[in-house]
């Protein structure tokens, strides 16, 4: 792979050899040919996709559902955009096994262009989601749960997400079978490995591809949370754990153990 800018590595990879479940953080995808700016470099820049390479994807945008689903939700489309079309939740179709827990009734909204309350990913001209909604109750967080469609002895070990404007106070976290806190990802580590400032809505170092694989143990779920307005995100690609091996060239590399990022791990449960 070219282009590595390796950081952290010796720290990490000491931390590997006591954790179960190691984490590797690379940034970087590809430019999105629906304009929505930038994808996985895993799966084709259209965004269409079908789920028996292994993949599944949300692009909050009807016209990119996944092949074989029916129409998604558009109980989140934002209620201040008046005559929005084409925003959906492509995942909550009729009858999907796919759970989307929030946690509060505002905690969640779809839209397309910038507002005051959230800014769309830099060179995203489609639908994205955010955390909290217009007015929401902060920390504010979305969980999405794979759970029930995965198959025993079957994880999610990648997840790809365009962070759009990150801020200090977004941050990932990922959860196991019982529900099991595994691994976080703050706002400040992204934007202090990509050079960006906090809340950024141009540049690329504060509008960041991001692509978490996992070895060892799996997730099944995971969630954005952010306690100040807002956490922005598209195109979230998860990969199960049976896919066929691919390699992407991402722009830069971290190796995280679950002992390393413990010491900047943050907890908001509920």
């Amino acid at each position: 792979m070219k282009g590595f800018k390796r950081i952290l590595l010796s720290s990490a990879m000491f931390a590997c050899f006591s954790s179960q479940a190691t984490l590797m953080v690379t940034y970087g995808g590809q430019v999105a040919s629906d304009g929505s700016g930038l994808t996985s470099s895993f799966i084709d820049p259209s965004n269409l996709l079908n789920p028996a390479n292994g993949f599944f994807i949300e692009t909050f945008d009807s016209a990119t559902q996944m092949q074989g689903f029916s129409a998604g939700s558009t109980a989140f489309n934002d209620p201040s955009q008046n005559g929005q079309t084409g925003c959906a939740v492509n995942s909550l179709f009729a009858g999907s096994d796919i759970q989307v827990s929030m946690s509060g009734s505002d905690a969640f909204n779809v839209r397309q262009g910038s507002a005051g309350y959230a800014a769309a990913p830099a060179n995203d001209g489609t639908c994205f989601g955010y955390t909290p909604a217009q007015g929401g109750i902060l920390p504010s967080s979305i969980t999405i749960d794979y759970s029930n469609i995965l198959t025993a002895g079957i994880g999610i070990n990648y997840l790809g997400v365009y962070f759009g404007s990150i801020d200090t106070y977004n941050y990932l976290e990922f959860f196991d079978a019982q529900g099991n806190l595994m691994e976080t990802l703050t706002g400040p580590q992204i934007l202090g490995n990509n050079g960006g400032a906090s809340g950024n809505q141009v540049e690329p170092g504060s509008n960041v591809y991001v692509n978490i694989d996992f070895t060892g143990t799996g997730f099944t779920s995971f969630r954005f949370t952010s306690t100040g307005v807002a956490a922005e995100f598209d195109n979230i690609v998860v990969g199960l754990s049976n896919r066929p091996s691919q390699v992407p060239e991402p722009a830069s590399l971290l190796l995280l153990g679950l002992g390393l990022l413990g010491l900047s791990r943050r907890k908001v449960l509920r």
